[in-house]
């Protein structure tokens, strides 16, 4: 039984969460072979503050966070 647990920034909306569910389930049933059933995935969202990339908050790389600065 796969747990696949995901974190991203805070902001995305239900539709994203649920497309993201949907392909991550795909993906895992397909390599792995077990049943959609079996495959659980937790999404996680992050405030922007509490994630760090470089050395620096991500809420200080912009309004767009941290995809401003790549």
């Amino acid at each position: 039984m796969p747990v696949i647990t995901v974190n991203w920034w805070k902001g995305n909306d239900r539709t994203a969460r649920g497309d993201l569910v949907a392909g991550i389930t795909d993906v895992v049933t397909r390599v792995s072979g077990c049943p959609r059933e079996s495959v659980t995935v937790i999404v996680r969202d992050v405030e922007l503050g509490h994630w760090g990339k470089g050395g620096r908050l991500a809420d200080d790389r912009g309004p767009a966070g941290p995809r401003s600065s790549q």
